[in-house]
């Protein structure tokens, strides 16, 4: 099989040793599943889960760049990479047509069908959304059942492991990506979602940070319970260079939110971009610096 030159340097890779222009073969276990949160989200939520897992994969097997692939070799690529079984492949291919990818014949190869992927602003625009950075996730792991894959594309929500993250309620989930409470927990075990509580503090007359707390009734007496807010997912994946993400979100000429009112922020990660909002919640919170919480390697967020 032909050898193709790497040209990147992401995470996943450098754990893998492998360097900036090293060659790698086609369909080795080095290839990375590159996943894009506002795509999988927007798929999710139109019922396109299966035909999004099998575009990304289009484009892990697409080592050259081209976009265009023949039928055959792919559906093989698919099978011994991908865990699909012939069937499924060619259904799958079937359903995307015309939407994610398109399916033709060339008079220079006789009886050979090709597949032509889409490119990045065609399925954003096809999805109704913008892009932003994407995440990388082994093939090893992307491989296996409908189950596994769609447990992916809901995992691409959330932050990779490392990078700070706002709290976010179950139904906020479900609202974004149409996955129920009780598929949402499936998926955390299948995925490997890390999941953090966090609570809320505010300062006293003198100061000092401590703890909201509320009265919570029970069946023989009564206590105070330190308030949790929403929790803080990590996803086991990769984060990736940004690509062609910036030029895509230009061409596509949307605002944040198109013709809506943008939803007010509640939670803030630093205290300039608290002081830069206008469009503060009435209930805002700020992150606590490590050092000044209540207690250590607990998550803080102070009321504003």
């Amino acid at each position: 099989m032909a050898l193709a030159p790497v040209y990147t340097t992401s995470k996943a890779q450098q754990a893998n040793n492998v360097k900036q222009g090293d060659y790698q073969v086609a369909g080795s276990p080095l290839f990375c599943v590159r996943l894009i949160p506002e795509l999988s989200v927007a798929a999710l939520k139109a019922g396109l889960g299966k035909e999004l897992a099998l575009w990304y994969e289009l484009r892990a097997i697409n080592v050259t760049g081209c976009g265009r692939l023949v039928l055959n070799d792919v559906v093989a690529d698919l099978v011994k990479h991908f865990g699909y079984s012939q069937a499924t492949a060619y259904r799958l291919l079937k359903a995307g047509d015309g939407k994610l990818w398109d399916i033709y014949q060339t008079p220079w190869l006789p009886g050979l069908s090709q597949v032509k992927i889409k490119g990045l602003y065609q399925v954003a625009e096809y999805l109704d959304t913008r892009v932003g950075r994407p995440a990388e996730v082994s093939t090893q792991d992307f491989k296996g059942s409908r189950a596994n894959k769609t447990a992916w594309l809901y995992a691409s929500f959330f932050k990779p492991d490392g990078v700070r993250a706002k709290p976010v309620s179950r139904d906020s989930i479900e609202d974004a990506t149409g996955v129920k409470r009780r598929q949402q927990q499936r998926y955390d075990k299948v995925a490997g979602i890390k999941r953090v509580a966090n609570f809320a503090c505010y300062q006293d007359g003198q100061g000092k940070l401590t703890p909201i707390r509320h009265l919570v009734d029970g069946k023989s007496r009564q206590w105070l319970k330190d308030r949790r807010l929403g929790n803080t997912y990590h996803s086991r994946a990769l984060k990736a260079h940004r690509g062609m993400t910036k030029k895509v979100n230009a061409e596509l000429q949307r605002s944040l939110i198109c013709g809506e009112a943008r939803l007010p922020k509640r939670f803030f990660l630093s205290a300039r971009s608290l002081i830069k909002s206008s469009e503060r919640a009435n209930e805002a919170f700020l992150l606590v610096n490590k050092r000044d919480r209540v207690i250590k390697g607990r998550m803080e967020w102070c009321i504003a």
